[in-house]
């Protein structure tokens, strides 16, 4: 009966710590995400002076850049 009780607490224990675990990787991913999104920021304003990342990288353009300005410029 005690190595079943002494068992119990380690189970529990182990999954105490691993729920601590899991909840310090979820905190951590946010905040690279938040990161991320802030480098990304950086880097499309970085660009847009040369034209944009698209014609920087000089590949296909898979992120979506509003040229909505531009069109209306140049139509006009």
């Amino acid at each position: 009966k005690k190595a079943l009780v002494r068992i119990s607490a380690v189970v529990e224990h182990t999954g105490n710590e691993t729920s601590d675990a899991i909840i310090a990787l979820e905190k951590e991913g946010s905040e690279i995400t938040k990161i991320a999104i802030q480098n990304r920021v950086a880097l499309d304003m970085s660009l847009v002076s040369q034209g944009g990342e698209c014609t920087v990288i000089n590949t296909i353009c898979y992120v979506y850049i509003d040229q909505s300005g531009r069109i209306s410029t140049d139509l006009n």
